[in-house]
């Protein structure tokens, strides 16, 4: 793993670890080395240590969460899809200075929604840590751009921090304990017929 340079990507990890609740088991272990060749970019540091502690899968069964992986046929960290790229209305944006500055090409999507959200990085620039997040609501039909981290990004969406709720629902928002399980974890508890988002 590289070399952190910034407190700012333990603090935002920290604060996302304080406020999520695990349940069981998570994390994965992912060749970073390898992905980097494969996706052709560094990962940012706090999204290691998510992936590392947490791993893929989803807060509340709301905001699911990807990981790199190599077989382009499973759930993964991607690009958009070259055809959605050739679609005009995929390219609107909140702020319209945003589409002269930033290009569809350049998101790398590691999240999705149940409302058919996107999230995303917007590779643009050579240092990870400083990739703003873009979000298409599907509600809005745009994207936004925050320049913030993912964990960051997370943090402000559980606790209520935006003015204006990004993605389409507001059932994270404010959440007292929003919990977080891993894909591996739900696969199991459901084969034993356990539904692992009841909260009785």
């Amino acid at each position: 793993m590289a070399n952190r340079n910034e407190e700012s990507d333990i603090t935002d990890y920290t604060a996302l670890s304080e406020s999520l609740t695990r349940l069981g088991v998570g994390g994965d272990v992912v060749d970073w080395k390898a992905a980097e060749i494969e996706y052709g970019v560094r990962f940012p540091l706090d999204y290691i240590d998510f992936v590392a502690n947490f791993g893929e899968g989803s807060v509340e069964k709301i905001l699911w969460i990807t990981i790199p992986a190599l077989n382009p046929m499973v759930r993964r960290v991607d690009r958009l899809p070259e055809e959605l790229l050739e679609i005009p209305e995929a390219n609107e944006w909140a702020d319209p200075s945003a589409a002269e500055k930033y290009r569809l090409e350049d998101l790398l999507v590691w999240g999705e929604t149940n409302e058919a959200d996107v999230l995303a990085w917007i590779t643009h620039g050579s240092t990870p840590e400083e990739w703003p997040v873009a979000v298409f609501s599907r509600s809005e039909s745009t994207w936004s751009v925050h320049h913030c981290t993912m964990t960051k990004f997370l943090v402000r969406l559980l606790h209520g921090g935006f003015d204006r709720c990004p993605i389409s629902t507001k059932a994270l928002s404010g959440l007292a304990h929003p919990r977080f399980l891993h894909a591996r974890e739900e696969a199991r508890l459901k084969d034993l017929a356990i539904n692992p988002w009841s909260r009785d």
